[in-house]
Parts: C-alpha cells; sequence; structure tokens
C-alpha cells in the first residue's frame, strides 16, 4: 500500500498528527470494504504500534504489535512487527521479554530474505548491547549494520546506526571518534529528513563542542537541539487532541467511535 509507505514517512520526519489522519484514512476505507480490513489488518496494527511507539506509548505499541502478530502470517512482516517489539521491550528495560524474542530476531538465522531487516537486526543487537554498556560488541554490530545498509542505500537505518556509535564513543571519552560519526549521521539525517535522529545527534555535537571548548558551536548545536523538541513536542501534543488517538487502543473487534477526547497522553510528553 502506497499508504503505508507514506505514512511510515511522516512519523519518520516528525510529523504524528498527519500521519495519524492517514492512518485514520485508511482505517476507514478497511471499514467499508471488509476485504480489505482482512486483508490489511496486520498492516494497521503495525502502523498504529510505529505510531505509539513515537507517542511514547509503549503498552498501546506492544499490543499493536502482538496484534499484527497475531493477524499476520507474512514473513517479512512477522520479522518487522518482531523487530520493533524487541526495541519496545530494550526502551522499557523489560529484559526478560527481550531475551524470549532473541531468536526471533536473530540476524544469523533471521527466516526473512531481506537484507533491511537483517540489518535491522543487527542494529537492534547493537542496541541491546549499548544499553547494557558492552561497547565494544555493540560496536561489531553496528558496524554490520552499517555495512550492510551501506551496500542497500538504506539511509535511515545508516544515519541511526552512526549516531549511536558516535554515541558510544562519547561514552567512552573518545571525542574525534564521536564527532567522526556524529557529523555525517547529522548531514544524512537532514536530508531524509528525520528529526527524531536530528533530535539526537545535535544533542551529542553540544556535548561533544563542550568537551572540546567551542562555545559559539556549542551554543548552535543547543539551540538547534531546541528547535527540534520543539518541533516534536509541538506535534506530540497535537496528535495527543486528536480523536483519532484513540485507535491505538484497537486490538480486535470493530474499530472505535472516533468522537469525543481522547485519553490524555500528556504524561508521555518527556
Amino acid at each position: 500500500m502506497l499508504l503505508e509507505h507514506i505514512i511510515m514517512c511522516r512519523l519518520v520526519m516528525g510529523n504524528k498528527s498527519l500521519a495519524l489522519s492517514e492512518i485514520s484514512q485508511a482505517c476507514g476505507l478497511c471499514q467499508q470494504q471488509p476485504r480489505l480490513l482482512l486483508a490489511h489488518r496486520p498492516q494497521l496494527h503495525t502502523l498504529l504500534g510505529l505510531y505509539a511507539m513515537s507517542m511514547n506509548c509503549m503498552e498501546a505499541a506492544e499490543a499493536q504489535f502482538t496484534a499484527a502478530l497475531r493477524t499476520s502470517q507474512e514473513r517479512e512482516l512477522w520479522t518487522f512487527a518482531n523487530l520493533n517489539l524487541a526495541i519496545v521491550y530494550l526502551r522499557a528495560k523489560r529484559e526478560q521479554e527481550f531475551s524470549a524474542l532473541l531468536e526471533r530476531i536473530n540476524p544469523e538465522t533471521l527466516p526473512s530474505h531481506s537484507h533491511s531487516l537483517r540489518a535491522a537486526a543487527y542494529y537492534v543487537q547493537g542496541l541491546q548491547s549499548f544499553f547494557q554498556a558492552r561497547y565494544n560488541e555493540a560496536k561489531r554490530y553496528l558496524r554490520e549494520t552499517l555495512k550492510m545498509a551501506n551496500a542497500e542505500d538504506l539511509n535511515r537505518l545508516t544515519s541511526c546506526s552512526l549516531v549511536l556509535l558516535g554515541h558510544i564513543f562519547l561514552s567512552l571519552g573518545n571525542s574525534r571518534e564521536s564527532m567522526n560519526m556524529v557529523t555525517p549521521a547529522m548531514q544524512l539525517a537532514s536530508k531524509i529528513p528525520d528529526v527524531h535522529v536530528q533530535l539526537w545527534a545535535s544533542a551529542i555535537l553540544k556535548d561533544l563542542y563542550r568537551m572540546c571548548g567551542d562555545p559559539v558551536r556549542e551554543n548552535e548545536a543547543f539551540q538547534m537541539h531546541c528547535n527540534f523538541s520543539q518541533m516534536l513536542l509541538k506535534d506530540h501534543f497535537q496528535a495527543s487532541q486528536m480523536a483519532e488517538h484513540n485507535l491505538i487502543q484497537w486490538t480486535e473487534g470493530s474499530f472505535p467511535m472516533l468522537v469525543g477526547n481522547p485519553p490524555s497522553t500528556s504524561d508521555t510528553l518527556l
């Protein structure tokens, strides 16, 4: 579905409210034609899971990805949903649930033939190692991701891997290597554009310029970070006030009525 790819692009660009409107349109089309709903239900759950993740609604994201796995028999979608579910567990520090998923997202034994999903699986392994402060192991996984992502022109995966490597080198006190990773990550993210990677990279750049004793560039990076942060917070609030936000609670049966005030998600702003 073309709309499916457009929605994912909106989320990457930090335009959650527009993505939500388009998810609602897709749900409306499926509601009118039961055959469409039968065919595209797993994709709708996956999109809602990605939206919920972007809104920091992790319980809803988990429920949506689980619903996608329950309703799909497509190998690629299964792998994609499992990889995102793994990130949900990592962000929530739910190591037991993440460990239970490991076999299904192991890049060496991945059931998918997709190079992009295999590269993403290495990234998730690198992310886990980073959270556990196993930095050398994380670097090994992320370099594997970069090798595959560069070969396939997977710009978002490349920028995410570069900025995470930059974060790792910063944690190790290696400011030069960190700068060598974060600078191209920022350039690539601005071309996509990926606001979330730009937000992350600008925060690291701010710290790097402070370490280098460059207050002018430190202030520029700080202003850039503030601008990206304000843009995302404004859109986050706008999306949370939309009636369509209720869709993240839909995991089975008919679609919820999109009327009235949605539940508050103001506690997820930070």
